[in-house]
């Protein structure tokens, strides 16, 4: 049976309360902690905008940290230099693990906002380990009132460091009301409510997916994907949360809307094929576009990553038309994001370095580093500068390449200070 909607004035009471429990686990370390980010007269990004997406910090959320740890992990968090100096490591010191303490450092280091990966950390950390409730495909109701609690318990962490929850790249069912098969199953209808009632006692307005909308090229795919992303928004619209996708570069391919061609030159190269080859036309419309274009404009939004649609733009310049002639196309992501800003309420922060030992066409075209930084080849100042309305994106850095593994695993919290810093220092 699907939980009772919990937005009662008994439910509200109860996390107010779970809250406080969680704040007063142990004396705030952040409260008197002295910001390591400059305070600039007139930022570019509201202090409030500043975000993260904690999958770039998973090895910090995932080991055991400080707090009750006779030998906690050793690295490097930067000397008196640093960041200026990002070779400035300084001496060895213990690293911040779980939730709670990397709150605490994010915080610190100019963020006010955090995207989750999911929800598990070390089981060693205060707050434990995240109570399964589904395993070997089976759902475990039995197990989400411990779930709920332990929301509470993250809600307090964040309180506490003076952190909001902007969004998390979790569960979405892979059926809905409506859908195909007899619609949406009882699982996942039940897991799908104790995840938003999750993303509630956080105080998220918006609750996604690290993936595409759908993975398929073809406009069939794409209907049926609009389809399914309505009607999840549906779902969510009675917590007030928006469900949202995520992208990377494939979604800003071509959608394969024609009949079936043949062609006779390479995509890429525009050189003569060894022999005719047959394709789907194309009409020059991109997946996302069309995706946005098919869904209601007050209902269905987006999280795009800058980094994955310059790749777009690097990797899909070329198409075949419905007669089966090459056709060339470039990509503007500030162009994508300018012509439709209230699609687009997230965005990944994810800051790259051209690679140019890669031909446009050939490969991601780029490489990440963190956000900022000098080797920056995305203007993400022009980015910023065409936000509109002010104040109502919200950019979260991410740098998959973040973590540094045994060799240097303070990098990830390095890096973030570097971004962190470099976020607040934009000026308009």
């Amino acid at each position: 049976m699907a939980l009772e909607h919990p937005l009662s004035r008994r439910r509200l009471l109860t996390i107010s309360a779970g809250t406080l429990a969680a704040a007063a686990l142990v004396p705030s370390v952040a409260a008197g902690a002295q910001s390591l980010v400059p305070n600039v007269p007139n930022p570019l990004l509201p202090p409030g905008k500043r975000g993260t997406i904690l999958y770039t910090q998973r090895d910090a959320t995932a080991r055991r940290g400080i707090w009750n740890n006779p030998a906690p992990t050793m690295g490097y968090l930067g000397g008196p230099a640093f960041p200026d100096d990002p070779n400035d490591l300084g001496p060895l010191v213990p690293l911040p693990g779980g939730f709670r303490e990397v709150f605490q450092y994010l915080a610190r280091v100019g963020f006010k906002q955090v995207e989750f990966a999911g929800y598990n950390q070390h089981a060693d950390n205060q707050g434990g380990a995240a109570p399964v409730i589904s395993q070997g495909g089976q759902l475990l109701r039995q197990n989400f009132p411990a779930y709920l609690d332990y929301a509470r318990t993250l809600r307090g962490f964040l309180d506490e460091a003076g952190l909001e929850a902007i969004g998390n790249h979790g569960f979405i069912p892979g059926t809905w009301p409506g859908g195909p098969n007899g619609g949406m199953s009882a699982d996942d209808y039940d897991r799908f409510q104790v995840e938003l009632e999750f993303a509630s006692i956080l105080g998220m307005p918006y609750m996604g997916t690290g993936g595409d909308p759908t993975g398929s090229g073809a406009k069939e795919a794409w209907d049926l994907a609009a389809q399914k992303w309505e009607a999840l928004n549906d779902l969510g619209r009675e917590w007030r949360i928006s469900i949202y996708p995520h992208n990377h570069a494939d979604a800003y391919g071509f959608l394969q809307d024609g009949p079936m061609v043949e062609v006779t030159v390479d995509r890429v190269t525009g050189e003569p094929l060894p022999q005719p080859m047959m394709v789907r036309g194309e009409s020059g419309i991109r997946r996302m576009q069309y995706y946005l274009d098919i869904t209601p404009s007050t209902k269905c939004y987006c999280e795009i990553d800058i980094y994955w649609a310059h790749s777009a733009q690097h990797r899909f310049r070329w198409y075949y038309d419905w007669d089966g002639q090459r056709r060339e196309s470039i990509f503007s992501p500030i162009d994508q994001i300018a012509a439709q800003p209230l699609r687009y309420p997230l965005y990944h922060a994810k800051d790259g370095e051209r690679r140019d030992e890669q031909p446009v066409g050939v490969g991601e075209g780029y490489r990440m580093i963190p956000f900022g930084d000098p080797r920056s080849d995305i203007d993400y100042d022009a980015i910023f500068r065409r936000h509109r309305p002010r104040g109502y994106h919200n950019p979260n850095y991410e740098d998959d390449t973040a973590p540094g593994g045994a060799a240097d695993p303070g990098r990830s919290l390095r890096h973030a200070h570097i971004s962190g810093r470099n976020m607040a220092s934009m000026a308009r």
